[in-house]
Formats: C-alpha cells, sequence, structure tokens
C-alpha cells in the first residue's frame, strides 16, 4: 500500500517539481561517472610513467651492460696486439742466438759494403700490424691483389667475406679472426732515443756545471737542441738549453743543490699553486718529466719528447735512429762545430753508404766518420762506447676497437737479461 500511495503522490506532482527532481538525479549520477572517468585516466597515465620509467631504466641497464662489454672486448684486443709483438720479440732473440740467423746473415751480407751487414730483426719487418693485414694473409690465403691488399690493410673483411670465414675458416667451422672488433698494433725501439736517466754518470759523483758539459748524455742532449732552427727557436723563448739540461739532471740526482747557477733544487717548484718537492731518483714514467722545471712547456715537450726516453741501457742503437738522432750524434762528434748543411751533406752520405745494409758494430761507425768526413773526432772510444748496433728495448702501442668502445694499451718490454722479455711499463687507457 505504501509503495501504491507513493507512486500516486508522484503522478499527481505537478510537472516543474517532477523535472526538478529527475535533473537532479541525473547531475548525480554524471559527477559520480565524472570521477570514475577521472580515476581511470589517472591510473592509464600513472602506468604509462611506469611502464615507459621502468622500459627506460632497462634500456639503460642493457646498453650500460653492452657498453661494458664492449670497453672489455677492446682492451683485451688490444692486448692481443701487444701479445702478438711480444712473440715476434721472443722469436727474434730465438733467432737472432741460432746458428741459421748466422748463417742468412752471412748470405745477405754478401756484397755489401765493408763495416755493414744485413739485419734480419723481425721487428723491423714488421712495424705495424692490424686485422685487417692479419685477414689479408690468413683468411685468403694471401692470394690478393694490391687493392685489395689496400682495402684489407684499412678496412677489413666486409659482411659477405666474414660469413665466408665462418663457413670455410682455417681451424674448425670458424676462422680464429672470425670475431667483433679489431686491433692495430705498432712497435719502436727505445734504444734510438737518448736515455736521460743515465744523465751525470760519467761525472762520478755530484755534478758540477762543468762536468754536467762533459757529460756524455748531456752533450747529446744539447746536440739535439742545436742546429739553426732550434737557435731560433730557443732565443724566441728565452730558454738556455743547458739549463734544461740541468733541471733533468737535478730532479734525479741525490743533492739538493740546483748544477745550473747554484741555488736551493726545490726553490723552483715551492712557489707553484700546488708545489711538490723534486724526486732526487730516477724517473718512472715519461709523464713524470712534466713536471721538470722548463719541460712544463708543452712545446719543450712536443719538440724534444719523440728523442728521449728513460729506458734502455744508455746507448743509441744507430741502425734504428731516425735522421735528427744521428745529426745529433754527428753535432757531438767532431772537435769543430758542424753547420746544418754539414750536417745534412754528411748525412745523405752515411745513408748512401748503408742503404743496403746495417752498420755492424760501432766501431765501424767510428772509423766511417774518421776516413770520411775529413773532420777530427772529439773521443773516438766516448763516441765507440756511446753507441750500439742493435735493440733490446721495445715500445708497444695496439689499440682496440668494438663498436663505439676503443681501448689503448701501451708496454714497454726490456729483453736485455730477459728472454720473454720484462715488462717495463704497462698502461691501459
Amino acid at each position: 500500500m505504501k509503495a501504491i500511495s507513493w507512486i500516486w503522490s508522484e503522478l499527481t506532482r505537478p510537472r516543474g517539481e517532477q523535472v526538478h527532481r529527475f535533473h537532479g538525479a541525473a547531475r548525480a549520477r554524471g559527477s559520480e561517472r565524472g570521477i570514475a572517468l577521472l580515476m581511470v585516466l589517472t591510473t592509464l597515465v600513472f602506468m604509462i610513467v611506469l611502464v615507459t620509467e621502468v622500459a627506460y631504466g632497462a634500456r639503460i641497464r642493457f646498453l650500460k651492460a653492452a657498453h661494458a662489454r664492449d670497453d672489455v672486448a677492446a682492451q683485451y684486443l688490444a692486448q692481443s696486439g701487444i701479445n702478438i709483438y711480444r712473440l715476434v720479440l721472443v722469436a727474434d732473440r730465438q733467432l737472432s742466438s741460432s746458428s741459421m740467423s748466422s748463417m742468412l746473415g752471412g748470405a745477405a751480407s754478401s756484397g755489401m759494403n765493408e763495416g755493414t751487414s744485413a739485419d734480419l730483426s723481425l721487428w723491423k719487418m714488421v712495424p705495424a700490424i692490424n686485422t685487417g693485414l692479419l685477414r689479408m694473409f690468413f683468411v685468403t690465403d694471401g692470394d690478393v691483389d694490391e687493392d685489395d691488399a689496400e682495402r684489407f690493410a684499412t678496412e677489413g673483411l666486409s659482411e659477405d667475406e666474414v660469413e665466408e670465414t665462418r663457413a670455410s675458416g682455417h681451424f674448425g667451422k670458424k676462422s680464429f679472426l672470425d670475431f667483433e672488433g679489431d686491433f692495430a698494433a705498432e712497435i719502436s725501439d727505445e734504444d734510438r732515443k737518448i736515455n736521460i736517466t743515465r744523465l751525470g754518470q760519467s761525472c762520478g759523483g755530484p755534478c758540477s756545471m762543468a762536468l754536467l758539459q762533459e757529460d756524455v748524455i748531456a752533450l747529446q742532449l744539447f746536440a739535439l737542441m742545436s742546429g739553426e732552427d732550434n737557435d731560433q727557436w730557443f732565443y724566441d723563448r728565452s730558454i738556455d738549453r743547458w739549463e734544461l739540461i740541468a733541471n733533468l739532471l737535478d730532479w734525479i740526482d741525490e743533492d739538493t743543490d740546483r748544477t745550473f747557477r747554484g741555488g736551493y733544487e726545490d726553490s723552483l717548484y715551492n712557489s707553484l699553486d700546488s708545489p711538490y718537492l723534486s724526486k732526487n731518483a730516477k724517473f718512472d714514467t715519461m709523464q713524470e718529466i712534466r713536471l721538470v722545471d722548463g719541460w712544463q712547456d708543452d712545446d719543450v715537450m712536443e719538440r724534444f719528447a719523440d728523442q728521449i726516453t728513460i729506458y734502455g741501457d744508455g746507448k743509441i742503437n744507430i741502425n734504428s735512429a731516425d735522421d735528427e738522432m744521428i745529426k745529433a750524434l754527428l753535432r757531438g762528434a767532431f772537435t769543430t762545430s758542424l753547420s746544418d748543411a754539414d750536417a745534412e751533406m754528411l748525412l745523405s752520405n752515411i745513408q748512401t753508404y748503408t742503404m743496403v745494409g746495417d752498420w755492424s758494430d760501432g766501431k765501424d761507425f767510428v772509423e766511417y766518420l774518421k776516413n770520411n768526413s775529413g773532420r777530427e773526432l772529439r773521443d773516438e772510444e766516448a763516441l765507440k762506447n756511446a753507441v750500439k748496433t742493435s735493440s733490446t728495448t721495445f715500445r708497444v702501442e695496439s689499440v682496440g676497437m668494438v663498436a663505439e668502445s676503443t681501448a689503448q694499451v701501451v708496454a714497454v718490454f726490456d729483453f736485455s737479461n730477459s728472454k720473454v722479455g720484462r715488462v717495463k711499463y704497462w698502461r691501459v687507457d
């Protein structure tokens, strides 16, 4: 009965009042639907942001892992270049000590100038190596023309050629050179440079400036810095060559007195923004030279750093020394000064003489200068003891590349008292 009464009352209610009540109910239902829609949209936005953030983070972690993997692969590829050259050097040492080397050297030396011999050093035959060069010889059996050789050396294998090596490599179903990435390495000997750690050894104790100017290594450095171009270069910068040389000596000698102009060694470094003391010990790395007063100048290092070293026995290999080093030896060899023109002429004569072979020993080099220079040698015995004709210390630089990752390894090996080479320096960048 209550329900019938309510229905009758609604039907008999005035129409305006009915419409008002209907609209109020509609507005209530619309408000509820708007809130629900807003909640759905908010949830969707939140989920999109969350999923995007998770996906982005996963992508970043994946890329970091991929780059880390490529960095490690690039480093080991660079080390592969180092190890290949170490193997070459070990084989070279074994070959040089074998009887076969003497036989081959004697056969190759026939017809050469007196005082010269054939140099069969393996490392000289392969001064640079890379994966393109290796693939040219091992993957293609060396059967390539000149254009292909150049392409292999610079680009390596194409994708199709790599696939072929996978199907028909030399080692089972896969070539030992079938890997992602490349490396390029090169070798040079440290014995072709001036060893600055030997400065002042001929003084027999503390070096005065007068004694330093008679020291063998100091004279070699001064001769290296001589010549008309260098004279002008030093004049323009108001730099004294003997001061540069003396500062190197002060860094490695045991006392604290300045060799050049006297005073206290550390006074050169106490006034710097970040002061430090002289080491008074031998250099550990080439980078340490930049701590020495005068050698902090980039111009000085760029001009002379390639001709100096901290490794080796102090003797210069005249068979591997470059033209600038040979001219430095010539400038310091005679009692009278040597002009640039005279040095160039004598160097040209030496190059012609050794065109078919290398020097047999230091004695032959001294005899040639004595008989063909028209000048008096300063000290024949000292010059003979300052040079040699073979190297035992080598620098190998190798770069590994995988995708966008690059790694460089630099190593120095000393074979003077080791058959496998003692590691004197190792750096990974």
